[in-house]
């Protein structure tokens, strides 16, 4: 068997194949390619694309079809496996997706040649939770924009909610999607003593409050956003949900762009209806200084970099290969996300 890694500006080959070192035990050839681009911010602009259109929005390069023609395992992070490579790759098995996100990958496709796909749930979810509670206390407390009018040579005091600005202690947060990263959001906010409500029909733990959508809109003081992106969730925060908040709660968005919808967004922010926002992502990134979401003074914006730390990147395939050597041995993983399907099409 072959293994083939797709190398990244943020995943580079060299760590795909020290972290699948341990395959070469079980008799699997491991060799990689790199996916050669411009510079980060066309990775940005394609992993946009795909986000919003899926897989066959980007076709690979004739390079990395040669390079992956005889594998029978692709790792990969934001390269698309396609209709045309699934084709391409005669002996193709498993695909492995370096980050939770599987937009990259046609898995309708995949399904149908009974091909395992496998995710990396939580590779990033330290680093976009700590990062979320720092985008809570940045708007909340306007540490930046304080920051950005102190560096122009502004001594300002009141910002767009001088009229109340909060202690952490007591209020409410609602996560929306208690996953990997909403449960380790809602860790670190206990510890602000703040209380906890979270919106999610598919956790079936205890150790939180669940509540509808509805209510958790209504009583939250800081909306937090954690939910997966799909054709069912977009725009699930819409304006009626926003509405529904108090005029004085806060929206953090560090997921997806698409399950906020972003004009409403910006009519409640501008309108006054809620206190402000503090969001990494947009629907068109990167935004222009006149975008309207940038335009408005009760905002905190940083460019999509919520989960980006060293750390979230390079461990990714250490996590991916322990899951997949599972399968290899005949156990389970919850890492393989079309286990059913793929039983169905063998």
């Amino acid at each position: 068997m072959k293994l083939v890694g797709i190398g990244d500006p943020l995943i580079p080959s060299k760590y795909i194949e020290r972290g699948f070192a341990g395959f070469r035990e079980k008799g699997i050839s491991i060799e990689t390619v790199s996916w050669e681009l411009k510079d980060y911010e066309e990775l940005q602009h394609i992993n946009l694309l795909v986000e919003q259109g899926g897989a066959e929005v980007y076709q690979i390069p004739d390079y990395i079809l040669k390079a992956t023609e005889d594998a029978d395992i692709i790792i990969t992070q934001f390269c698309t496996i396609t209709k045309a490579l699934i084709n391409h790759c005669k002996h193709l098995k498993a695909v492995g997706v370096l980050r939770a996100g599987i937009e990259n990958v046609n898995l309708e496709y995949a399904n149908e040649k009974g091909i395992m796909v496998f995710h990396t749930p939580g590779r990033n979810a330290t680093a976009v939770a700590d990062f979320t509670v720092g985008m809570l206390l940045a708007e909340c407390r306007n540490i930046a924009k304080s920051h950005n009018e102190l560096k122009k040579g502004n001594w300002i005091r009141d910002y767009a909610n001088a009229e109340y600005v909060p202690d952490l202690e007591g209020k409410i947060a609602g996560i929306i999607g208690y996953g990997s990263i909403g449960s380790k959001v809602a860790k670190r906010l206990r510890a602000f003593d703040m209380k906890i409500l979270a919106y999610d029909p598919y956790y079936k733990g205890d150790e939180v409050p669940l509540v509808s959508l509805e209510k958790l809109m209504k009583e939250s003081d800081f909306v937090l956003v954690h939910y997966r992106l799909t054709t069912e969730t977009r725009h699930m925060i819409n304006k009626e949900m926003l509405e529904l908040m108090k005029p004085t709660a806060y929206l953090i968005n560090t997921a997806r762009s698409g399950l906020v919808d972003e004009t409403a967004l910006v009519e409640a922010l501008r309108e006054k209806k809620i206190f402000g926002a503090a969001v990494d992502v947009f629907e068109k990134e990167p935004p222009e200084k006149d975008y309207p979401l940038v335009t408005c003074d009760n905002v905190t914006i940083t460019p999509h970099i919520a989960g980006g730390t060293k750390d979230a990147f390079l461990n990714s395939p250490v996590l991916l290969a322990k899951e997949m050597a599972k399968v290899l041995e005949g156990k389970t993983s919850g890492f393989l996300i079309n286990a059913e399907e793929c039983a169905k099409n063998k």
